[in-house]
């Protein structure tokens, strides 16, 4: 099949994971890397021209998307988490004979921030519309014409268990217990509990640098009001974990070496959405690493409690097993080796998600 791939291309972004998959399962496939496009415009561009669902990104994306199906007559568009399509290039498309797919890997009516008057028009011109959050069904069932549940998963080729090259590296990215993620109130709040147990704690993600200095300017409560959702936060410093920030996202071998490298990877879920599992509940036991995460129907269902993973529903409870299983090693490895199995033997990767969603439009 050939499919024209509209999606976020850069190193490190599961849109590329799921493009590459789909060239290993044997189609052909045009990329459309919107990162591109929309890196063209600055910061307060691309928020202003998302607000009103207009501007020359906008019609760029447009404009190629229309270009490229015409040029190479693909079988299949694959949008990835896009909310300023057009509905009338959506028509055009589908003038053409393309069948047309939406995934995405986020929420989208939970968000106000997320949902755009264009991918409102557009949900309904969608043949196939793919989400990982089952919270979310009903609302797409209203108006889509065919819903499919997928839930998230982990790259065979980039999360794997894998060791810095050197010494040097290998210091940099070795930890009792790290955090790869963004910032929230609550996960800094769960951060600074674990710092009190005086380990080698590492958190690497987006929108910590706050903590380390303390300083407000208008990006930076924005873009934490948005993080924070409803809740209340402060800009200020934490002594607790201003030495173990190391800086902001990772990606490739890097990524795969933090997860790696730590004793303990914990798996915060947002609060800002009902979510019950993320891409780190299975990437990080792919890296064979253990997986400290917070309790949920969904994670109980991927990984037996104590055997494949381990859980917590509150602060003390996730002090406690992080100090007991940093006390306990060959407990701590067992589950990362058992969990790390299960990825593997239950199908967890992007090759086999992507596979059904493919068995599904065929």
């Amino acid at each position: 099949m050939k499919i024209l791939f509209l999606g976020w291309l850069d190193e490190g972004q599961t849109s590329r994971m799921r493009m590459e998959v789909l060239r290993e399962l044997g189609h052909t496939v045009i990329p459309l890397n919107c990162q591109d496009i929309w890196r063209c415009s600055s910061w307060a561009s691309r928020h202003f021209q998302q607000r009103l669902n207009n501007g020359p990104a906008i019609n760029r994306l447009n404009s190629s998307l229309f270009q490229l199906a015409r040029e190479h007559k693909p079988d299949l568009l694959w949008a990835e988490k896009q909310e300023h399509i057009r509905p009338e290039v959506l028509n055009q498309l589908r003038n053409r004979g393309i069948r047309l797919l939406h995934y995405t890997p986020d929420p989208y009516f939970t968000l106000d921030w997320k949902r755009s008057k264009l991918m409102d028009a557009c949900l309904p011109l969608f043949d196939y519309v793919v989400t990982s959050k089952q919270y979310e069904l009903g609302e797409y069932r209203e108006v889509c014409q065919k819903v499919i549940y997928i839930p998230l998963g982990y790259d065979e080729g980039a999360h794997r268990p894998i060791s810095p090259p050197n010494l040097n590296a290998w210091q940099i990215f070795n930890s009792d217990v790290t955090f790869v993620g963004g910032w929230e109130p609550r996960r800094q709040l769960l951060l600074e509990a674990i710092a009190r147990l005086d380990c080698n704690l590492k958190i690497w993600g987006y929108g910590w640098d706050h903590v380390a200095d303390g300083k407000w300017t208008p990006r930076r409560a924005f873009r934490l009001r948005r993080l924070a959702g409803q809740g209340s936060f402060h800009i200020t410093k934490s002594d607790f974990l201003a030495k173990a920030l190391q800086g902001g996202e990772v990606y490739g071998d890097q990524y795969a070496w933090a997860l790696t490298g730590a004793r303990i990877n914990v798996g915060f879920l947002r609060q800002v959405w009902p979510d019950q599992h993320t891409t780190r509940t299975f990437e990080i036991p792919a890296c064979r690493s253990m997986l400290l995460a917070d309790r949920t129907d969904e994670h109980l269902e991927f990984f037996a409690e104590g055997k494949e993973a381990e859980f917590f529903s509150s602060q003390e409870e996730l002090q406690d097993k992080a100090r007991f299983y940093l006390s306990h090693e060959s407990l701590r490895e067992k589950i990362a080796w058992n969990g790390y199995h299960r990825c593997l033997n239950s199908n967890y990767s992007y090759k086999h998600r992507v596979r059904s969603i493919m068995n599904q439009l065929n």
